[in-house]
Parts: structure tokens; sequence; C-alpha cells
């Protein structure tokens, strides 16, 4: 009876032991499965991404051919105008090439028109989106596009394109001409709000208080050549001049010292460096911020933001920065934003800086007469009608993995023999 027991004991114990076992190595199978799974999801939501930064290169090629081919009939239109022709067929012909009011050429903001998102593949590829007919999801799950099959999974992605031509490009502060001071204006309307205070007038964790001035002045230290400080004078003609400090004098009472750059920004997140910038300061400005532009670039006067609007029109007037009577009214952007749509029949076409000028000087705003012209070679103008560098933010989703790619692009002389294709990468961050 006891050997009987001992024996049932034995197995019992067996049994116990085996099924411990079987449950472990099942477990860590399954761990193993879902790891395998999520790798192979990531990889695939990475590509994803890929693809939707590839398909908005591919849009901001064809702006780019559309842009040139604009320019070229625009310009047989004006052929067309001097070679004798009647004055009344001569314009119509310019107007009908060259899109325009103005005299200028039709300029089409393509990559706004062109949604970048996985349903565009299924123009391309037989298989239609699987998800077409489901209701349209909210939040993080929407911005990575519509799910459809791409061979033996389902997957999306989705891309936003950010014209960056529009924003403060920080590096002109250091540039020539009337650069520094229309993007020195810019920036100080930017930040000149009362309820920003606290951030210029609270001293940081490091015991630092740098003002809006001072903050404008240490961004230009970083990227200027010499070592001393600059200071902001009010005036439009010299918008900085030097100081007789030391630039690196706010850097050397950090617990970490460091020195200031004194060359370009190679991202926008270099900026928490400079003296001034904090999380507060990029959580409230960073979008309207950029350093990938060329530091000759001119802004792109088209935007629908009536406070980028503004600023522009500060800028074009006459006195520069002067807040003029019409400025003041609260409809006033309402009322030439209306003005601007009829320059243009459809909403994705542009205006010309002169079309912009005039529209304002018809509103009783006083504008520069460098603004007024219609081809306009002089170096003060710092506006444009088009766009060369843009920021690309990427959503790629497979399975329960989301993968984003940020990439700036810029098809300007920096980017050579590349700019008849897909472009120059100057930024790429995949989180």
């Amino acid at each position: 009876m006891r050997s009987r027991g001992a024996a049932l004991l034995l197995v019992i114990t067996a049994i116990a032991i085996l099924t411990a076992i079987s449950v472990d190595l099942a477990y860590e199978s399954r761990v193993s499965i879902e790891a395998a799974a999520g790798a192979r999801d990531e990889l695939r939501a990475t590509y994803l991404a890929k693809s939707a930064v590839g398909f908005s290169r591919l849009v901001l090629h064809f702006q780019q051919q559309l842009g040139q081919a604009s320019a070229a009939v625009g310009q047989l239109g004006q052929v067309a105008q001097a070679s004798g022709l009647p004055a009344q067929l001569a314009q119509q012909l310019q107007g009908t090439l060259g899109g325009g009011a103005g005299g200028g050429t039709l300029s089409i903001r393509l990559w706004e028109l062109v949604p970048v998102d996985s349903s565009m593949t299924s123009l391309f590829l037989s298989r239609g989106a699987r998800s077409a007919a489901a209701p349209p999801r909210e939040g993080a799950a929407a911005a990575a596009g519509t799910a459809r099959g791409f061979g033996d999974f389902e997957g999306s992605f989705h891309a936003r394109i950010e014209d960056e031509d529009r924003k403060i490009n920080l590096p002109q502060f250091n540039g020539l001409g009337a650069l520094p001071a229309a993007q020195l204006q810019r920036f100080l309307q930017l930040v000149k709000d009362p309820k920003y205070d606290f951030l210029f007038d609270q001293d940081d964790a490091n015991g630092i208080r740098v003002n809006r001035n001072d903050t404008a002045a240490a961004i230009k230290d970083w990227v200027d050549e010499d070592e001393v400080s600059s200071a902001v004078t009010g005036n439009p003609l010299t918008p900085f001049e030097q100081g007789f400090s030391d630039e690196n004098a706010v850097y050397d009472r950090l617990p970490d010292r460091y020195k200031a750059k004194n060359a370009r920004f190679d991202s926008l997140e270099e900026l928490f460096l400079v003296a001034g910038i904090s999380d507060a300061f990029m959580a409230a400005f960073a979008d309207r911020l950029t350093v990938y532009p060329d530091v000759n670039g001119q802004v792109n006067v088209n935007t629908d933001d009536p406070m980028q609007i503004l600023t522009n029109l500060l800028v074009m007037s006459d006195p520069p920065g002067v807040l003029q009577g019409p400025l003041l009214d609260p409809g006033f952007p309402q009322r030439f934003q209306a003005a601007l749509a009829q320059l243009k029949p459809l909403p994705f076409l542009s205006v010309s800086p002169q079309q912009f000028a005039t529209v304002a000087q018809a509103l009783g705003v006083k504008i520069q007469a460098v603004y007024l012209q219609a081809q306009n070679s002089d170096n003060r103008a710092v506006f444009s009608d088009h766009s060369s560098t843009f920021h690309i933010h990427a959503t790629g989703r497979a399975g329960g993995v989301q993968k984003t790619i940020d990439a700036v692009v810029t098809l300007d002389t920096r980017a050579g023999a590349l700019a008849q294709d897909l472009g120059r990468v100057l930024h790429w961050s995949e989180e």
C-alpha cells in the first residue's frame, strides 16, 4: 500500500513538473511570437512611413515642374506682348498663359491640393482600400491614413507637408540686405503678445532671465562668426549691432558650460541650446520657426494664417513695422483674404508679392514702393510667391505599431543635380 502511495505521489509530482515546464515553454513561445510579430509590424510601419515620404517628394517634384512650366508660359505671354501683337490679344494671351491678374505666373500649390495617403495607392494597385466603407477613425489612427492591403498584410500611411519658407527663418538674423530686419520683425511680432510675458520675465532653472530682444540677439550670436554679443537696435536698416561683451558669458553660468556654435543650425531641436529658448518657448512657437531654408531665401507671401498676413503687411508697410490704422481693425484680415480671393479662381493658386501689396494698398495700407513693382530685382524685396523647402510629417501604421518620420527636403540650389529629381534631404528623424 505504501509503495503504491509513493508511486502515485511520484507520478503526480512528475505531472506537476511537466505541466509547469509546458506552461513555461508555451508562455515563452507566445512571448517570442508576439515579439517577432511586433518587430515585423514595426518594420512594415517604418517602410510605410518611408513610402509616405517618397510620395510626398514625388508631389514636390511635380510642384517644381509646374512652377518651371508656369514661368516659361508666362515669359511666352510677355514675348507675345512685346512682339507687336494687338494689345488686347497679347494681354489675353499673357493672362491665360501666365495666370494672371497681376501679370505674374500661374503658381499652383500642388502639395496642398494632392492628399498623400495610403488610399492613393488604390489608383495604382489592383487592391482597393479594405476599410473604405468603415466609419472614419479619430485621433492618432486617423492620422495614419486609410488601411488597405499590401500583399499579405494590411497597413496605412499618411503624410502632411508644411511650407518652411513661410516660417521665420532664424539663420537669416545673420543674413544680408533686408532679410535680417524682416525676419527680426516677424520674430518680435510673434512673441510680443503679453500672454507670453512669463517666458521672458522670470528666471529659468539656472537663474538666468532673457527678454525678447535678448533672445533674438542670442539666436543671432549662435549663428554669426564672431564671439562678441549682439544687441537689437530697432533700426530697420541695421537691426543688430555689436556690443562689448562676450556672447558666451550667459553659457559660462550654466552647470555644463559650452560656447555658441557660430555656425548654422543643424536642426530645430538645436534651438534648445540657445539662451532664452526653453521647453515652454518651443511649445508656444516651434511650429512657426525654421532653420532649414537657404540663408538668402525669400519668404513665401502666400498664407491663410491671419497672424502671418498681418506680419507680412507690417514688413511691407511704409514705414516698416508701423501698425497703421487699417491694420488695427479686427476684421481687416478677413477683408484682405476676400480681396485676394478675387485675384485667383481657385484657392490653391498663389498670388505674387506685388498682387499682395497692391491689394493691401487698395484697402488703405501704405506700402513701400519696392513691393509694388511687377518685376522686382531690388535686394530689399524679401518676399516671393513660391517655396523650395518643405517639412514632411509622415506616419505609417501596421498592426498595432505606428512609426513617424520627420523629413525636411529642399529643391533650391543646395539640392544640386537632385533639384531635377526629388530634392535633397536636410533633416531626417524617425520615431
